[in-house]
C-alpha cells in the first residue's frame, strides 16, 4: 500500500513548497512542526481550534468533519510512538481531517488504559494550537474547566465492547 501522506505530498505543489519552505529553516524540528501546523490551516482552511470549527464548516466545503487540528493533532500525538518526528504528526494530522479519517477515540483510550477501559471514559484535549495535549479525567482531580479542556468524549464501555 502506498503512503498516502508522501502521494498527497507529490500531487499538491503547494504542500511539497511549504515543506520545503518550512524544512529549509534553522528552526528546530518542533518550531518547524508549530509553523506548519499555523500554516496548514491557513492553507487548507482547517478549523485550528474548536471553536473555529462552525465558522469553517460554513465558508468551505473541504473540511468534511467537525474536528480541528488542535484536537487530531493533540490525539495522534498521543498515539504516536515517543520519538516520531512532529511535522509527520501534524501533517498526517491535517491529512485525516481533509480526508475525513480521524482518529478514533476509542482508539486513545485503549492505549492508556492496556485495553482494560473503565465503564465510562472521558477523554479532553487542552492546550492552545500545537500545544494539545490528551487528558483522562479517571486519573485526574480536577474538573474539566480547570484543567482548560476544549475538547471532551465520553467511551463507554458496553457500547465499544
Amino acid at each position: 500500500m502506498a503512503n498516502q501522506i508522501q502521494e498527497w505530498i507529490n500531487d499538491d505543489d503547494k504542500l511539497y513548497n511549504l515543506i520545503i519552505e518550512i524544512q529549509s529553516s534553522d528552526k528546530k524540528p518542533n518550531a518547524q512542526a508549530e509553523i506548519a501546523f499555523n500554516k496548514l490551516c491557513e492553507l487548507y482552511d482547517i478549523p485550528r481550534m474548536p471553536e473555529d470549527v462552525l465558522t469553517i464548516e460554513h465558508n468551505s466545503e473541504d473540511v468534511p468533519d467537525s474536528r480541528s487540528l488542535f484536537e487530531e493533532h493533540a490525539l495522534l500525538k498521543f498515539l504516536a510512538p515517543e520519538n516520531e518526528d512532529p511535522r509527520g504528526i501534524v501533517l498526517s494530522a491535517a491529512h485525516n481531517i481533509l480526508h475525513n479519517n480521524l482518529v478514533n477515540y476509542y482508539e486513545v483510550a485503549k492505549k492508556e488504559y492496556n485495553n482494560e477501559l473503565p465503564d465510562i471514559c472521558q477523554i479532553g484535549v487542552s492546550g492552545e494550537g500545537y500545544t494539545s495535549k490528551v487528558i483522562f479525567f479517571q486519573k485526574e482531580t480536577q474538573n474539566w474547566e480547570d484543567l482548560g479542556c476544549l475538547t471532551i468524549a465520553s467511551i463507554n464501555k458496553q457500547t465499544t465492547s
